[in-house]
Protein backbone atom coordinates (compact mmCIF):
# COMPACT_ATOMS: atom_id res chain seq x y z
CA UNK A 1 0.00 0.00 0.00
CA UNK A 2 1.50 3.46 -1.13
CA UNK A 3 0.80 6.50 1.58
CA UNK A 4 1.32 9.81 1.73
CA UNK A 5 3.52 11.49 4.36
CA UNK A 6 2.08 15.09 4.12
CA UNK A 7 0.76 15.17 7.79
CA UNK A 8 4.77 14.41 8.66
CA UNK A 9 5.93 16.80 6.23
CA UNK A 10 3.59 19.67 7.03
CA UNK A 11 4.42 19.37 10.99
CA UNK A 12 8.45 19.33 10.16
CA UNK A 13 8.08 22.61 7.96
CA UNK A 14 5.62 24.02 10.80
CA UNK A 15 8.54 23.66 13.53
CA UNK A 16 11.39 24.76 10.99
CA UNK A 17 9.38 28.13 9.81
CA UNK A 18 8.03 28.26 13.50
CA UNK A 19 4.37 29.13 11.58
CA UNK A 20 1.32 26.87 11.14
CA UNK A 21 0.79 25.56 7.94
CA UNK A 22 -2.38 24.35 7.20
CA UNK A 23 -3.79 23.25 3.83
CA UNK A 24 -5.18 26.64 3.23
CA UNK A 25 -2.03 27.75 2.99
CA UNK A 26 -0.37 24.66 1.32
CA UNK A 27 -3.14 25.40 -1.29
CA UNK A 28 -2.46 29.37 -2.01
CA UNK A 29 1.13 28.26 -2.80
CA UNK A 30 0.69 24.85 -5.17
CA UNK A 31 -2.97 25.19 -7.03
CA UNK A 32 -4.05 22.22 -5.23
CA UNK A 33 -7.04 22.17 -3.86
CA UNK A 34 -7.96 21.64 0.42
CA UNK A 35 -10.22 18.54 -0.19
CA UNK A 36 -7.48 17.43 -2.50
CA UNK A 37 -4.74 17.66 -0.18
CA UNK A 38 -6.93 16.46 2.43
CA UNK A 39 -7.59 12.83 1.15
CA UNK A 40 -3.78 13.01 0.49
CA UNK A 41 -3.45 13.31 4.38
CA UNK A 42 -6.30 11.21 5.15
CA UNK A 43 -5.34 8.00 2.62
CA UNK A 44 -8.49 8.44 1.31
CA UNK A 45 -6.85 9.55 -2.34
CA UNK A 46 -6.36 6.44 -4.97
CA UNK A 47 -5.41 8.39 -7.62
CA UNK A 48 -2.27 11.58 -7.63
CA UNK A 49 -0.93 13.72 -11.03
CA UNK A 50 2.39 13.98 -11.27
CA UNK A 51 2.00 17.35 -11.12
CA UNK A 52 0.40 17.12 -7.70
CA UNK A 53 3.08 15.64 -6.71
CA UNK A 54 5.87 18.29 -8.49
CA UNK A 55 3.87 21.01 -6.91
CA UNK A 56 4.07 19.18 -3.09
CA UNK A 57 7.71 18.38 -3.53
CA UNK A 58 8.50 22.19 -4.52
CA UNK A 59 7.00 23.40 -1.55
CA UNK A 60 7.99 21.37 1.17
CA UNK A 61 11.31 20.60 -0.31
CA UNK A 62 11.44 17.16 -0.81
CA UNK A 63 11.65 14.14 -3.13
CA UNK A 64 9.01 12.02 -4.17
CA UNK A 65 10.30 9.32 -1.83
CA UNK A 66 10.13 11.65 1.11
CA UNK A 67 5.81 12.34 0.14
CA UNK A 68 5.23 8.65 -0.37
CA UNK A 69 5.97 5.60 1.17
CA UNK A 70 5.10 1.57 0.29
CA UNK A 71 4.10 -0.37 3.53
CA UNK A 72 3.77 -4.08 2.72
CA UNK A 73 1.46 -5.79 4.46
CA UNK A 74 3.17 -6.67 7.50
CA UNK A 75 4.40 -3.23 8.01
CA UNK A 76 0.58 -2.17 7.70
CA UNK A 77 -0.63 -4.63 10.08
CA UNK A 78 2.02 -3.71 12.77
CA UNK A 79 1.17 -0.03 11.85
CA UNK A 80 -2.64 -0.69 13.03
CA UNK A 81 -2.32 -2.76 15.61
CA UNK A 82 -0.12 0.43 17.30
CA UNK A 83 -2.89 2.45 16.08
CA UNK A 84 -5.61 0.59 17.52
CA UNK A 85 -6.71 1.90 21.31
CA UNK A 86 -5.33 -0.71 24.08
CA UNK A 87 -7.51 -3.26 25.79
CA UNK A 88 -8.13 -3.06 29.41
Amino acid sequence: MIQFRLKELMAQKERLEQRRITYAVISASTGISPSTLSRMANNSLDLVGLSVIDRLCAFFPCTPGDLLIHLDGATLASRERNLSPEEG
